[in-house]
């Protein structure tokens, strides 16, 4: 059983982390922290090894496929409003 206080760190990390995500895809294409963000490995994992990615949690986590959620990201008012929609 999660206690309250547990229950709000996770909610206030979940949105902190996509703000940041937010931020990252509106940045300048040149810029080292959107192509990190924007990378795509290549090759195979070992075996029994799933093929999670920290976007492919994040496009699971909220729902939204990643052409979506980099539109989104560049009305802020619109990011705004997911950010709100998924956590409340």
């Amino acid at each position: 059983m999660e206690s309250k206080r547990t229950g709000r760190y996770k909610l206030r990390n979940k949105k902190k982390k996509i703000r940041w995500i937010g931020h990252t895809l509106r940045k300048e294409d040149g810029e080292i922290p959107k192509a990190a963000l924007l990378w795509n490995p290549q090759g195979n994992r070992k075996r029994g090894r799933p093929k999670n990615s920290w976007r492919r949690s994040v496009i699971k986590e909220v729902g939204r496929s990643w052409n979506e959620l980099r539109f989104l990201a560049a009305d802020r008012q619109k990011w705004k409003g997911l950010i709100d929609n998924l956590c409340s």
